[in-house]
Protein backbone atom coordinates (compact mmCIF):
# COMPACT_ATOMS: atom_id res chain seq x y z
CA UNK A 1 0.00 0.00 0.00
CA UNK A 2 1.83 3.24 -1.39
CA UNK A 3 2.03 6.02 1.37
CA UNK A 4 -0.02 9.10 1.60
CA UNK A 5 2.70 11.14 2.62
CA UNK A 6 0.16 14.49 2.74
CA UNK A 7 -3.01 13.51 4.06
CA UNK A 8 -0.68 11.58 6.73
CA UNK A 9 1.52 14.32 7.34
CA UNK A 10 -1.55 16.61 8.21
CA UNK A 11 -3.26 13.92 9.95
CA UNK A 12 -0.39 13.77 12.06
CA UNK A 13 0.17 17.15 12.32
CA UNK A 14 -3.38 17.85 13.68
CA UNK A 15 -3.08 15.27 16.36
CA UNK A 16 0.40 16.63 17.51
CA UNK A 17 -1.04 20.21 17.93
CA UNK A 18 -4.10 18.63 19.87
CA UNK A 19 -2.06 16.60 22.32
CA UNK A 20 0.57 19.09 22.79
CA UNK A 21 -2.29 22.19 24.11
CA UNK A 22 -4.45 19.56 26.04
CA UNK A 23 -0.64 19.10 27.79
CA UNK A 24 -0.73 22.86 28.65
CA UNK A 25 2.50 23.31 26.51
CA UNK A 26 3.01 25.26 23.20
CA UNK A 27 4.90 23.69 20.98
CA UNK A 28 8.02 25.84 21.23
CA UNK A 29 8.11 25.00 25.16
CA UNK A 30 7.69 21.38 24.13
CA UNK A 31 10.84 21.62 21.77
CA UNK A 32 12.97 23.20 24.23
CA UNK A 33 12.61 20.27 27.46
CA UNK A 34 15.34 18.74 27.04
CA UNK A 35 15.38 14.24 26.85
CA UNK A 36 16.17 12.21 29.79
CA UNK A 37 16.33 8.44 29.86
CA UNK A 38 13.35 6.44 29.79
CA UNK A 39 12.69 3.46 32.24
CA UNK A 40 10.95 0.13 31.83
CA UNK A 41 9.74 -2.18 34.60
CA UNK A 42 9.72 -5.98 34.42
CA UNK A 43 6.12 -7.30 33.82
CA UNK A 44 7.20 -11.25 33.10
CA UNK A 45 10.50 -13.09 32.71
CA UNK A 46 11.45 -16.89 32.95
CA UNK A 47 14.73 -18.71 31.68
CA UNK A 48 18.34 -17.46 31.09
CA UNK A 49 18.32 -13.68 30.51
CA UNK A 50 20.77 -11.67 30.65
CA UNK A 51 21.14 -7.79 30.17
CA UNK A 52 24.34 -6.00 29.23
CA UNK A 53 23.81 -2.02 29.99
CA UNK A 54 25.63 0.55 28.14
CA UNK A 55 28.42 0.33 30.87
CA UNK A 56 28.94 -3.43 29.79
CA UNK A 57 27.49 -4.45 33.46
CA UNK A 58 25.93 -7.60 32.76
CA UNK A 59 22.77 -9.48 35.10
CA UNK A 60 19.68 -11.43 35.14
CA UNK A 61 16.54 -9.04 35.63
CA UNK A 62 14.25 -9.68 38.19
CA UNK A 63 10.01 -9.75 38.33
CA UNK A 64 9.01 -5.98 38.50
CA UNK A 65 12.87 -4.46 38.29
CA UNK A 66 13.37 -0.90 37.44
CA UNK A 67 15.57 -1.25 33.94
CA UNK A 68 17.21 1.79 32.66
CA UNK A 69 17.21 0.31 28.93
CA UNK A 70 19.23 3.16 27.10
CA UNK A 71 22.51 1.41 25.27
CA UNK A 72 21.46 -2.13 26.39
CA UNK A 73 21.56 -5.71 25.28
CA UNK A 74 19.51 -8.21 25.91
CA UNK A 75 19.70 -11.93 25.45
CA UNK A 76 17.21 -14.84 26.06
CA UNK A 77 17.89 -18.42 26.31
CA UNK A 78 15.94 -21.26 24.63
CA UNK A 79 12.42 -21.56 26.35
CA UNK A 80 13.07 -18.06 28.04
CA UNK A 81 10.76 -15.13 27.59
CA UNK A 82 10.90 -10.93 29.18
CA UNK A 83 8.00 -8.84 29.28
CA UNK A 84 8.22 -4.95 30.00
CA UNK A 85 6.11 -1.84 30.15
CA UNK A 86 8.08 1.03 29.36
CA UNK A 87 7.06 4.49 30.88
CA UNK A 88 6.64 5.98 27.35
CA UNK A 89 3.34 3.43 27.59
CA UNK A 90 5.08 0.83 24.87
CA UNK A 91 4.57 -2.77 25.88
CA UNK A 92 7.53 -5.53 25.12
CA UNK A 93 7.66 -8.87 24.58
CA UNK A 94 11.05 -11.03 23.87
CA UNK A 95 10.74 -14.74 23.10
CA UNK A 96 13.59 -17.15 23.94
CA UNK A 97 16.62 -17.36 21.91
CA UNK A 98 16.29 -13.47 20.63
CA UNK A 99 18.86 -11.01 20.84
CA UNK A 100 17.91 -7.52 21.23
CA UNK A 101 19.80 -3.91 21.35
CA UNK A 102 18.05 -0.57 22.66
CA UNK A 103 20.42 1.85 20.80
CA UNK A 104 18.84 4.57 22.50
CA UNK A 105 15.83 5.12 24.60
CA UNK A 106 15.13 8.76 25.66
CA UNK A 107 11.80 10.60 27.17
CA UNK A 108 11.14 14.13 27.90
CA UNK A 109 10.37 14.67 31.46
CA UNK A 110 6.29 14.75 32.30
CA UNK A 111 4.51 16.71 34.95
CA UNK A 112 1.64 15.44 36.97
CA UNK A 113 -0.77 17.76 34.69
CA UNK A 114 0.57 16.17 31.52
CA UNK A 115 0.43 12.34 32.75
CA UNK A 116 -2.33 10.21 31.59
CA UNK A 117 -3.17 6.27 31.53
CA UNK A 118 -4.67 6.35 28.33
CA UNK A 119 -1.82 8.59 26.20
CA UNK A 120 1.63 8.26 26.50
CA UNK A 121 2.40 12.41 28.35
CA UNK A 122 4.85 13.27 26.69
CA UNK A 123 8.03 12.89 23.62
CA UNK A 124 9.82 9.71 23.62
CA UNK A 125 12.44 8.53 21.43
CA UNK A 126 13.17 4.58 21.31
CA UNK A 127 15.51 3.00 18.36
CA UNK A 128 16.28 -0.64 18.92
CA UNK A 129 17.64 -3.32 16.68
CA UNK A 130 16.98 -7.08 16.32
CA UNK A 131 19.97 -9.45 16.13
CA UNK A 132 17.84 -12.50 15.89
CA UNK A 133 14.94 -13.93 17.73
CA UNK A 134 11.23 -12.50 17.85
CA UNK A 135 10.03 -9.41 19.90
CA UNK A 136 6.86 -7.96 20.10
CA UNK A 137 6.26 -4.39 20.44
CA UNK A 138 2.53 -2.24 21.72
CA UNK A 139 2.31 0.81 21.19
CA UNK A 140 -1.31 2.04 20.35
CA UNK A 141 -0.56 4.73 22.77
CA UNK A 142 2.25 6.54 21.38
CA UNK A 143 2.34 10.50 21.58
CA UNK A 144 2.76 11.35 17.49
CA UNK A 145 5.64 13.33 18.17
CA UNK A 146 7.47 10.18 19.36
CA UNK A 147 9.31 8.01 17.72
CA UNK A 148 9.63 4.05 18.01
CA UNK A 149 11.87 2.65 15.50
CA UNK A 150 13.26 -0.63 14.29
CA UNK A 151 16.76 -1.12 12.85
CA UNK A 152 17.21 -3.67 10.24
CA UNK A 153 20.19 -4.94 7.79
CA UNK A 154 17.35 -4.32 5.09
CA UNK A 155 15.89 -0.95 6.16
CA UNK A 156 14.04 0.80 9.04
CA UNK A 157 10.60 0.02 10.60
CA UNK A 158 8.83 3.08 12.19
CA UNK A 159 5.57 2.14 14.24
CA UNK A 160 3.16 4.86 14.59
CA UNK A 161 0.42 2.40 16.46
CA UNK A 162 0.92 -1.12 16.82
CA UNK A 163 0.23 -4.16 18.21
CA UNK A 164 3.24 -5.86 15.95
CA UNK A 165 5.77 -8.68 16.14
CA UNK A 166 8.95 -8.56 14.45
CA UNK A 167 10.94 -11.88 13.33
CA UNK A 168 14.29 -12.52 12.31
CA UNK A 169 16.81 -15.02 11.13
CA UNK A 170 19.46 -15.77 8.82
CA UNK A 171 17.11 -15.65 5.71
CA UNK A 172 14.56 -13.07 6.20
CA UNK A 173 12.72 -10.63 8.34
CA UNK A 174 9.18 -10.60 9.00
CA UNK A 175 7.24 -7.64 10.83
CA UNK A 176 3.24 -8.65 11.12
CA UNK A 177 0.54 -5.58 12.02
CA UNK A 178 -1.44 -8.04 14.57
CA UNK A 179 -4.91 -5.81 14.27
CA UNK A 180 -6.30 -3.07 12.32
CA UNK A 181 -4.94 -0.99 14.54
CA UNK A 182 -1.77 -1.11 13.86
CA UNK A 183 0.29 1.29 11.81
CA UNK A 184 4.00 1.10 10.71
CA UNK A 185 6.32 2.58 7.43
CA UNK A 186 9.00 0.95 6.02
CA UNK A 187 11.89 2.56 4.63
CA UNK A 188 14.79 1.41 2.74
CA UNK A 189 18.45 1.72 3.91
CA UNK A 190 19.03 4.34 1.90
CA UNK A 191 15.54 6.13 2.74
CA UNK A 192 14.72 6.90 -0.89
CA UNK A 193 11.84 4.58 -0.80
CA UNK A 194 8.92 4.47 1.82
CA UNK A 195 6.38 2.32 2.40
CA UNK A 196 2.95 2.42 4.42
CA UNK A 197 0.71 -0.82 5.97
CA UNK A 198 -2.01 -0.98 8.20
CA UNK A 199 -2.66 -4.32 9.68
CA UNK A 200 -3.69 -7.18 9.62
CA UNK A 201 -1.00 -7.48 7.36
CA UNK A 202 2.52 -8.92 7.04
CA UNK A 203 6.04 -7.29 5.71
CA UNK A 204 8.73 -9.72 4.45
CA UNK A 205 12.38 -8.83 3.72
CA UNK A 206 15.17 -10.86 2.42
CA UNK A 207 18.16 -9.78 0.66
CA UNK A 208 19.09 -12.02 -2.97
CA UNK A 209 22.34 -10.99 -5.08
CA UNK A 210 22.54 -7.96 -2.56
CA UNK A 211 19.00 -6.77 -3.65
CA UNK A 212 16.54 -6.24 -1.20
CA UNK A 213 13.23 -8.22 -1.69
CA UNK A 214 10.29 -6.97 -0.54
CA UNK A 215 6.96 -9.00 0.01
CA UNK A 216 3.33 -7.59 1.48
CA UNK A 217 0.81 -10.24 3.03
CA UNK A 218 -2.56 -9.16 3.71
CA UNK A 219 -4.18 -10.94 6.17
CA UNK A 220 -7.42 -11.37 8.40
CA UNK A 221 -7.70 -12.69 12.12
CA UNK A 222 -8.72 -15.57 10.93
CA UNK A 223 -5.09 -16.25 9.17
CA UNK A 224 -2.98 -14.41 11.40
CA UNK A 225 -0.44 -17.03 12.96
CA UNK A 226 -1.69 -18.03 16.74
CA UNK A 227 2.17 -17.56 17.68
CA UNK A 228 1.92 -14.10 16.61
CA UNK A 229 -1.53 -13.32 18.41
CA UNK A 230 -0.57 -14.91 21.68
CA UNK A 231 2.23 -12.59 21.62
CA UNK A 232 0.78 -9.66 20.90
CA UNK A 233 -1.89 -10.00 23.74
CA UNK A 234 0.04 -11.10 25.83
CA UNK A 235 3.09 -7.94 25.15
CA UNK A 236 -0.48 -5.98 25.03
CA UNK A 237 -1.11 -7.08 28.51
CA UNK A 238 2.05 -5.53 29.66
CA UNK A 239 1.95 -2.00 28.69
CA UNK A 240 -0.87 -1.80 30.78
CA UNK A 241 0.79 -3.64 33.82
CA UNK A 242 2.30 -0.24 35.17
CA UNK A 243 1.16 3.62 35.29
CA UNK A 244 4.07 5.43 35.72
CA UNK A 245 3.39 8.44 37.89
CA UNK A 246 4.87 12.06 37.94
CA UNK A 247 7.48 12.98 40.22
CA UNK A 248 9.03 16.30 41.09
CA UNK A 249 10.28 18.36 37.48
CA UNK A 250 12.81 16.91 35.44
CA UNK A 251 12.79 13.60 37.25
CA UNK A 252 12.34 10.14 36.31
CA UNK A 253 8.67 8.94 36.53
CA UNK A 254 7.74 6.51 39.58
CA UNK A 255 6.19 3.35 38.43
CA UNK A 256 3.07 2.06 39.83
CA UNK A 257 2.11 -1.42 39.56
CA UNK A 258 -1.51 -2.04 38.05
CA UNK A 259 -2.96 -5.33 39.79
CA UNK A 260 -5.54 -7.59 37.95
CA UNK A 261 -9.06 -7.32 39.06
CA UNK A 262 -8.52 -10.96 39.69
CA UNK A 263 -6.51 -10.35 42.47
CA UNK A 264 -9.40 -8.85 44.23
CA UNK A 265 -11.77 -11.61 43.84
CA UNK A 266 -9.78 -14.33 45.37
CA UNK A 267 -10.88 -15.72 48.68
CA UNK A 268 -9.17 -14.00 51.84
CA UNK A 269 -6.88 -15.97 53.50
CA UNK A 270 -8.66 -16.13 56.96
CA UNK A 271 -11.83 -15.87 56.15
CA UNK A 272 -14.67 -14.59 58.87
CA UNK A 273 -17.63 -15.69 59.67
CA UNK A 274 -19.97 -13.29 61.47
CA UNK A 275 -22.96 -14.72 63.57
CA UNK A 276 -26.59 -13.09 63.89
Amino acid sequence: MPLKAHSVWHALRALTTAIVLSAGLCPAQAQAQAMTDGIAVVTSEQGAIQITDENGHSFSPNLHQTLLLNGSRIQTGEGAHLFMALSNGVGVGIKGNSEVVFESYQQRPFSAKQQSIRHEPSKSELSLQITQGTIALAGNRLSPISELLVDLPSGTIRIHSANCVVQRNDLETVVTACDKESTFTYYSPNKTTREFFVGPERLRLNEANGQIVLKTESMTPATLPEECQQLAAATQQASQRVFFKATAPGETPQPVLIVSPDYFEQPAARPYQFNE
